[in-house]
């Protein structure tokens, strides 16, 4: 649900333990070499959280890194923990073979070490704010074998953990485990109507206080984009029906008795489009109880 601090102003969501977790987060999939001056770029204009992986085929995670260094030498007022960092491990059916970041023919608790050891190297930091497995495994055996060699992490190294591209029987499988110790507090999913919207995995967060990040939010929903809600919400606000979109996408969120909430992966390459996309958060408070009601039927007949 969202919250405000005097330290912070914009709207924030709540991790199950308490710590705050951006509504944005810049996404640096597929930036290659431009990846440092658009972490940069992102930062400077307002946008608090990073996402990114060890995993060289898509994501140049020591140029995150660097774009993160950066930032903070050129802003002495800024706090490191003021930052969202999050990343991932991949396992190796998600990785080149002749560029993996750890040893893949090595034991799976080596491999997840090594990743997140790499990772700590690659972002040059003390502590990750979140580390999610990239996908689950082929079995749930092996998952929950990759989870719990996060858990050694945690809390000192890496704060959180969650699961990225999963669905609901993998998810409540994975959070009612009784051989886990640390409850998933994050679920990164591509929210789009092949998936039903994750109408599922939804409920599953808000009834245990999860963040829930989309992606591909505007990418995989050109239907929702054209649609005239969107476009009349856009219209009734000044903004593009992208902004409109996100926000209706945000505040899907915005009633969670747990905390968690809903958040998005935003990885724009143009400046202009960064600083217009966080100006959707100062408009978070006002979307209208019947333009939700609306949207929620719109998704649940998309």
């Amino acid at each position: 649900m969202p919250d405000t601090t005097e330290a912070d102003p914009s709207p924030v969501l709540t991790l199950p333990s308490g710590r705050s977790h951006p509504l944005f987060l810049y996404g640096t999939a597929w930036k290659a070499d431009k990846t440092t001056p658009l972490v940069q770029a992102a930062l400077s204009h307002g946008f608090t959280g990073v996402d990114t992986a060890c995993q060289p085929k898509h994501y140049q995670e020591h140029l995150v890194g660097q774009g993160l260094f950066n930032h903070l030498q050129e802003n002495s007022m800024v706090d490191r923990s003021r930052l969202y960092i999050q990343t991932k491990f991949t396992p190796p059916n998600g990785q080149d073979p002749s560029n993996t970041p750890y040893d893949a023919t090595a034991p799976l608790s080596t491999q997840v070490k090594q990743s997140v050891e790499t990772s700590l190297k690659n972002l040059n930091v003390d502590y990750i704010d979140s580390v999610l497995l990239h996908s689950p495994l082929q079995t749930l055996e092996d998952t929950i074998k990759a989870w719990k060699s996060l858990e050694q992490f945690v809390p000192h190294k890496v704060r959180h953990l969650g699961i990225s591209n999963c669905g609901f029987p993998i998810l409540s499988a994975l959070y009612s485990s009784p051989a886990i110790n640390v409850r998933p507090s994050i679920v990164q999913n591509r929210f789009h109507e092949a998936t039903g919207y994750d109408t599922q995995v939804l409920a599953f967060c808000k009834e245990h206080g999860l963040v829930y990040q989309s992606f591909w939010t505007l990418t995989a929903n050109p239907g929702l984009l054209r649609s005239k809600l969107v476009n009349g919400f856009a219209e009734e606000r000044g903004w593009t029906k992208e902004q409109a979109l996100y926000a209706l996408v945000l505040s899907l969120g915005r009633e969670w008795e747990n905390g968690g909430g809903v958040s998005i992966m935003n990885g724009t390459t143009n400046e202009e489009t960064m600083k217009s996309d966080l100006k959707v958060l100062e408009g978070m408070g006002g979307v209208p109880d019947g333009i939700m009601g609306e949207f929620v039927k719109l998704l649940r007949t998309q």
